[in-house]
């Protein structure tokens, strides 16, 4: 199993509604390819954390990168891991302006050198604490549908 980060900028015209189809896409889709994660977006940027099979998450990543509606793609951070920090959540969404995001920003400035772990799992565990907390819109766990 691995997780995957990836930072990308969401397409000038992109709407709430095409967001939302995102959302309902992923909360239908992932639990049956076995996939978990959160997506971060706002000002113009996407920011995505996808867990699952190795197999699984690259095949969605490489998905992703053909997907209209987001480009220049650059994956934060990729690592094996043994457990999910985002096991509930078919596919948990927080909106906000990036700048409130110090750990995304510590990611981002990060990107081109090994990141270090404490960094990232800091980052992680901030945003499960929001999505536990609330701070989502319209969030369905994992194997809800989105009603």
């Amino acid at each position: 199993m691995i997780r995957l980060q990836y930072l990308s900028q969401s397409a000038h015209n992109i709407t709430d509604q095409q967001v939302q189809q995102i959302l309902v896409s992923s909360r239908r889709n992932n639990p049956d390819l076995g996939l978990t994660g959160v997506l971060i977006y706002g000002g113009r940027l996407f920011m995505q954390v996808l867990e699952g099979p190795d197999d699984q998450v690259l095949r969605m990543y490489v998905r992703l990168l053909d997907d209209k509606r987001h480009g220049d793609s650059q994956i934060l951070h990729i690592s094996p891991t043994s457990e999910r920090i985002f096991q509930k959540w078919s596919m948990g969404v927080i909106k906000s302006d990036p700048l409130e995001f110090h750990q995304m920003t510590q990611l981002r400035e990060q990107r081109f050198e090994s990141v270090q772990s404490k960094t990232f799992t800091a980052a992680m565990t901030e945003f499960l604490k929001m999505l536990n907390a609330g701070h989502q819109t319209e969030a369905a766990p994992a194997g809800k549908p989105l009603e």
